[in-house]
């Protein structure tokens, strides 16, 4: 067989495999479905936000108690913990002269035994690497602002207050849930007499990475999550948000939307197929996280799977070749479908590079041109869902121009995902309203750093050496 990359012949879906075309139109929604879809999201949003019907929405519009956001002009070093399903960090982060942000810090896997063990032992070991830390930063006797980044979920009932709900599963650690983590850590540093933190508050990924570019972009208005974990948060007016009962002189807060879950309730039924059905029967969560098993990166790759399976049992593609490899649960990842498609035209290097992991080995260039084509339409149709959520939250701010945080592999590693996200985010989204998507180079750590500075800010107004607002 001559060299796959020495051609640059290119199929025509609908000509070389009708039946693959065919079977793929099911993920080709039109722009009056995407249309439905942002109704039906600014619509749970309400519902989110509302007193009476915030239990009922699949959108639930979690109040942060995040009511300030930076203007680039904040002064100070703060220290922020990361804590994410596989690893933590501890940071110290100084914001000196003029968007120059200076980031030291220290990742922290956790053994197994201590993320299986009791609750308190997580933090109690999060907390002993916290002092080392400090110490060896030689920050211990500041009392240094902390804030953290969560990326589980929480139920919060203030800034620095929230109890566990779930864990991911890498963590065991059953004893934390249903207690306020933050006052577990609080507990934990206790335990080290000769060291001064003070916890200031705890916000999720999506707000953490809102607040970085913040910072850098004080037009900053979103932050999207688009990775294995499918979330967003925006800023709302307070008179908006019926739950809160805080300081009624702050105008806005940041949101949680939570949006993973929009459908459960039956709202994308009418976008859902049978292989989207398939996959959520078989996931561990079947009808939840409905939005999620459109845009996850883990849901992507395993759609990807089982109609690729489907067409190999129907001798439509790779029809001779074996499919106990391919027939493996979640065998697929999101890194090879990136690989897939990022073979130029006419190339097919990569998706056998792909195919050889499944032991499908010398495949034909037009079953290798259908595997790429199903590939590009399943993540072209996550953009376009996406795109739908992205544009109800920018025609709800009503505002003239903002900048959205976006944080996750696949916008930042996909070929097409970013050009396809934007296309019909500007198709949806009202003229008035200009936004621009910007990749955040700093993580959600440094704003959790920002959310510390300014919460300590407000709580000591009489005291500005360490946290300077300059207006």
């Amino acid at each position: 067989m001559s060299s796959i990359a020495a051609k640059d012949e290119v199929f025509v879906p609908e000509k070389d495999f009708p039946e693959v075309h065919k079977m793929m139109k099911q993920f080709i929604p039109s722009e009056d479905d995407l249309e439905k879809i942002m109704q039906l999201m600014d619509r749970e949003i309400s519902m989110g936000l509302s007193r009476e019907g915030h239990d009922r929405s699949t959108v639930p519009c979690k109040l942060s108690y995040v009511t300030d956001l930076p203007n680039g002009r904040e002064r100070g070093q703060f220290l922020a913990l990361e804590m994410m399903p596989t690893n933590c960090r501890i940071m110290l982060v100084k914001f000196s002269s003029e968007r120059d942000v200076y980031t030291s810090s220290k990742c922290v896997i956790m053994p197994h035994t201590v993320a299986a063990g009791k609750g308190t032992e997580v933090f109690n070991f999060l907390a002993t690497n916290i002092a080392t830390f400090v110490k060896e930063k030689k920050v211990e006797k500041e009392n240094l602002p902390m804030g953290i980044a969560f990326a589980f979920t929480l139920n919060k009932t203030g800034l620095d207050a929230g109890t566990l709900v779930s864990w991911t599963k890498e963590f065991g650690a059953t004893g934390a849930i249903g207690k306020d983590v933050v006052q577990l850590l609080r507990d934990a540093l206790a335990k080290f007499p000769e060291i001064s933190v003070e916890i200031m508050g705890i916000i999720n990924v999506a707000a953490g990475s809102l607040l970085a570019l913040c910072w850098a972009q004080p037009n900053t208005r979103m932050g999207l999550i688009m990775g294995s974990i499918a979330n967003s948060c925006y800023v709302e007016r307070v008179e908006k948000c019926d739950l809160y009962q805080g300081d009624p002189s702050k105008k806005v807060m940041i949101i949680n939307s939570d949006w993973a879950h929009f459908g459960d309730g039956g709202q994308l039924d009418f976008i859902r197929n049978e292989f989207d059905r398939q996959l959520d029967a078989e996931s561990i969560t079947p009808g939840q996280r409905i939005y999620e098993k459109f845009s996850g990166a883990l849901f992507m790759a395993e759609l990807v799977r089982i109609v690729v399976l489907r067409l190999m049992k129907m001798g439509i593609i790779f029809a001779e070749d074996r499919r106990d490899y391919i027939g493996i649960q979640w065998k697929m990842d999101m890194v090879s479908v990136i690989e897939i498609e990022s073979d130029p035209p006419g190339v097919y290097t990569k998706a056998q590079e792909v195919m050889d992991k499944f032991k499908i080995r010398h495949c034909k260039e037009k079953d290798l041109a259908a595997l790429k084509y199903i590939c590009t339409t399943i993540t072209n149709r996550a953009a376009m869902v996406v795109s739908s959520g992205v544009a109800a939250l920018i025609n709800r701010m009503k505002m003239p121009q903002i900048s959205i945080a976006v944080d996750g592999g696949i916008y930042r590693l996909h070929p097409s995902y970013a050009a396809v996200l934007n296309k019909y985010t500007n198709k949806l989204v009202n003229p008035q309203h200009a936004f621009e998507f910007v990749i955040t180079q700093d993580s959600c750590g440094v704003g959790a750093a920002i959310m510390a500075g300014m919460a300590h800010a407000m709580k000591y107004k009489s005291d500005s050496k360490l946290f300077e607002m300059d207006y």
